[in-house]
C-alpha cells in the first residue's frame, strides 16, 4: 500500500566522537568509583598488617574469590568467582539486584576463615584493575573498528531513501485480504487458547514468570496476533474474535500473571510496593499490556479506558485499579524521569525492545484520547536510541544496566535487531527501516528461495521455551519484520522455511508448529497475518472511519463459523464464511445497521434492522460462502 502522504527519508548512522555516550559514561564512572573505594577498603587490612584472616577477607572485596586465592585455596577461588558470575547472570535473568553483592560479600567473609596457607596479595589486588583495564582497551579497539564500519555503511546509506508511510487517508482503501484455510487453522490455535475460561491456561507453556517464557508474554503475543488478524482480514467482525482479545487482556489482570512484580520489586528495587503500575519501572507489564488494549480499542470499543477497567487484584482486600490511561501515564512518567529516557524492564536492566512497546502504547493512547504523551518525549527517546543504545556500526544495543552502564554483544544479535525493528516501526519508522537495511546487508541471505539465518547460538534459541535447536524463532521474527517493513520477498522465504521444515500438530482443526513454543507459534501468527506497515497503520493511524461506523458481524458460532473475511465500506457488509466443523445451519447477528432500514442479503431474504440497529440472518453453511448485506 502506497499513499500520497508517504515521505522519503535518508537515515544515516550518527557519528560517535567518544567511546561512550554521556549517560552511559556517567553510570560507568560512578560504578568504577564505587569499585575503587571497595578495592581500597579491601587493600587496607594487608597494608595495616591486621592478620591473615582480615587480609583474606579484604582481598575477597577487591576481587570475588581473591581471599581464597591469597589463602592458598585455588579451587575455592574458582568456585567463588564462578558463583559471582552466576549471580550476575541470575540478576540479569530475574532482577535480584541484591544477589551479586550478597555473593561477593559472603565469599569474602568465608575466605577470612580459610586463610590457613597465606601467599602474596599482589595477584588478588592486581586482577580486578587489570580486568577492567583490559575491558576498556578492548572496548576502545572494538569501538574504533565499529566507527570505521559505520563510515563505510554511511557511504551506502547516502544512496538510500527509506519510505516513511503516512496515513492511508479517507480516499484510500486499507487493504483487507481473505484468510486462507491454512491461515484459519493457525488462527484457531490462538482462538482455542483465548476462548477457554479466564482461570484456565491449558496449552500455555509453564516454566517461569520472570523471563520470556512467562505467561504474560504468551498472552501478549496471543492478543497482538488476534488484533492483527482482525485488522488485516476481518475488521468488520467482532464476535468471538473480539471476545478472545478481551480474554487475553483480562487474564493479564490475574495475580498468577502479574504477581511476579511483588518479588521482582522487592529483590530488585528493595521496594515492598506490589502495585505493578504506579510509579513502577515495570514496562514489561505497562507497555506490553497497554499495547494489547490500544490495539483492541482501535478495532472494537473503549471499555478498558474507563476508570478501574484494568484492576490488578492481589487478594480479596488488596487491588490496584487502573485503566488504559493510567498505563500510558505510568510509561510517560517513567520516561521523563529516566536519565536514559528508556527505562528498565527488569529492575536495573533497560531493554530497547521492551521500550518500543511503551512507545506504541503512548502513540495508541494519544491517537485515541487526544493526549500528547509520545510527542512530549519523542525527541529524548529518539536521541537515546541513536546514542546510548546504538553501536557505531548501526547495531542496536539490546540491553544496558541502568546502575552500571554495562552491556554485552550477546544481546545485540540478529533476532534482537529484527524484533526491535518490527516493534519500532510504528513510532520510529526511519530507525526501524535503517535497522532492517543493515540486517539485509550483513545477516540475512536467501538460498534456493529459503532464508538462511546466522549460525549463532542466539539465532538457534526459542525464547518461549529456552530450547536451542532449529532457527525457527529467528525465521519467525524475520517474517514479522520483513512483512512490516515491506520486504515481502524475504517474508515469503522465511515463512516457507518454517512451513516446509516444521512438523505440524493439529487438534480439532487448529494447527501449530509442533516443536516451537507457544510464544513462537503466536508470533508466527502475527507475522502470517501482518502486511506492509500493518503495525504502524494500526498503532499510529487506527481503523478508517468507515470501519468504525459501518455494519459489523457481531456474533457467529465458534467453531461452526470461521470468518475468513469481513469488511465494510461504511454502508454494506461483505463476508466470506467457511464451516469449521462440517455443514451447519446457523444464525448470524449483525450490529450497527441503520435503525429500521431494510437490508438485502445475498442468497437470503432481506432483513429489517431493529431500532437498535441489530439484525439476525440465518444461513446454510456447507462450504466457502460469500455474503453481502447492503441497503435496498
Amino acid at each position: 500500500m502506497s499513499t500520497t502522504t508517504d515521505t522519503r527519508a535518508q537515515v544515516l548512522l550518527p557519528t560517535f566522537d567518544r567511546a561512550l555516550p554521556p549517560v552511559t559514561a556517567r553510570s560507568q564512572r560512578r560504578a568504577l568509583s564505587a569499585y575503587a573505594l571497595l578495592w581500597l577498603v579491601g587493600a587496607l587490612p594487608g597494608l595495616l598488617d591486621l592478620g591473615d584472616s582480615w587480609t583474606a577477607a579484604g582481598l575477597g572485596l577487591a576481587l570475588p574469590g581473591g581471599g581464597f586465592l591469597y589463602g592458598g585455596h585455588q579451587v575455592l577461588a574458582v568456585v567463588a568467582l564462578t558463583c559471582f558470575v552466576v549471580s550476575v547472570f541470575v540478576w540479569w535473568a530475574s532482577g535480584p539486584t541484591v544477589l551479586p553483592p550478597l555473593v561477593w560479600l559472603g565469599t569474602a567473609a568465608l575466605s577470612g576463615f580459610a586463610a590457613d596457607s597465606p601467599g602474596t596479595p599482589v595477584i588478588a589486588l592486581a586482577a580486578g584493575p587489570l580486568l577492567i583495564a583490559t575491558a576498556i582497551v578492548t572496548h576502545r579497539l572494538r569501538h574504533r573498528s565499529q566507527v570505521r564500519a559505520g563510515a563505510r555503511l554511511n557511504e551506502k546509506l547516502r544512496e538510500m531513501d527509506f519510505v516513511i508511510t503516512g496515513s492511508p487517508g479517507l480516499d484510500v482503501r486499507v487493504p483487507v485480504v481473505e484468510h486462507t484455510p491454512d491461515d484459519l487453522a493457525h488462527l484457531r490455535y490462538g482462538l482455542d487458547l483465548a476462548l477457554q475460561p479466564l482461570d484456565s491456561y491449558i496449552g500455555f507453556t509453564k516454566i517461569d514468570q520472570f523471563r520470556e517464557a512467562a505467561t504474560r508474554y504468551q498472552l501478549n503475543a496471543l492478543s497482538y496476533s488476534l488484533s492483527m488478524s482482525q485488522f488485516t482480514r476481518t475488521p468488520a467482525f467482532t464476535g468471538y474474535l473480539a471476545e478472545a482479545q478481551r480474554n487475553a487482556i483480562e487474564k493479564m489482570l490475574q495475580r498468577e500473571v502479574w504477581g511476579y512484580w511483588a518479588l521482582e520489586n522487592a529483590w530488585g528495587n528493595l521496594d515492598l510496593q506490589r502495585d505493578p503500575v504506579d510509579n513502577s519501572e515495570n514496562i514489561m507489564l505497562t507497555g506490553f499490556h497497554g499495547l494489547m488494549v490500544g490495539m483492541y480499542e482501535s478495532l472494537n470499543d473503549d471499555r478498558y479506558s474507563r476508570p478501574g477497567a484494568l484492576t490488578y487484584r492481589w487478594n480479596d482486600r488488596v487491588s490496584y485499579a487502573n485503566d488504559f490511561g493510567t498505563l500510558a501515564n505510568s510509561i510517560h512518567r517513567n520516561v521523563e524521569r529516566s536519565p536514559y529516557a528508556l527505562f528498565p524492564c527488569e529492575p536495573n536492566w533497560i531493554y530497547t525492545v521492551c521500550n518500543t512497546f511503551g512507545m506504541n502504547t503512548m502513540r495508541s493512547h494519544d491517537r485515541l484520547h487526544g493526549t500528547s504523551h509520545f510527542a512530549r518525549v519523542e525527541d529524548r527517546l529518539r536521541h537515546s536510541y541513536e546514542t546510548e543504545f546504538l553501536r557505531p556500526d548501526g547495531r542496536i544495543i539490546g540491553v544496558r544496566s541502568s546502575h552500571l552502564g554495562l552491556s554485552w554483544n550477546l544481546w545485540a544479535g540478529s533476532s534482537i535487531q529484527l524484533t526491535t525493528a518490527y516493534w519500532m516501526h510504528a513510532a520510529l519508522p526511519d530507525i526501524a527501516q535503517r535497522t532492517w537495511w543493515l540486517l539485509r546487508e550483513s545477516a540475512l541471505r536467501e538460498r534456493d528461495g529459503v532464508l538462511v539465518t546466522p549460525t549463532s547460538l542466539a539465532a538457534r534459541l526459542d525464547p518461549g521455551s529456552y530450547k536451542v535447536g532449529a532457527d525457527t524463532y529467528s525465521q519467525i521474527v524475520t517474517m514479522m519484520a520483513a512483512r512490516e517493513i515491506g520486504d515481502e520477498e524475504i517474508a515469503v522465504a522465511a515463512q516457507r522455511a518454517v512451513d516446509e521444515r516444521e512438523e505440524i500438530a493439529e487438534a480439532n482443526g487448529a494447527r501449530r508448529y509442533a516443536d516451537a513454543s507457544g510464544m513462537a507459534n503466536l508470533y508466527a501468527n502475527l507475522g502470517r497475518f501482518g502486511r506492509y506497515s500493518g503495525l504502524r497503520d494500526l498503532v499510529v493511524y487506527g481503523a478508517p472511519e468507515a470501519w468504525r461506523q459501518g455494519p459489523v458481524l457481531a456474533e457467529a458460532a465458534y467453531p461452526d463459523v470461521l470468518v475468513a473475511k469481513a469488511v465494510t465500506d461504511g454502508y454494506a457488509l461483505d463476508l466470506v464464511l467457511l464451516p469449521g466443523d462440517g455443514p451447519v445451519r446457523t444464525t448470524l447477528r449483525l450490529e450497527r445497521l441503520l435503525p429500521s432500514r431494510e437490508y438485502a442479503v445475498t442468497g437470503h431474504d432481506s432483513v429489517v434492522a431493529s431500532e437498535q440497529g441489530e439484525g439476525l440472518v440465518e444461513i446454510e453453511l456447507g462450504a466457502r460462502r460469500e455474503v453481502r448485506i447492503y441497503l435496498t
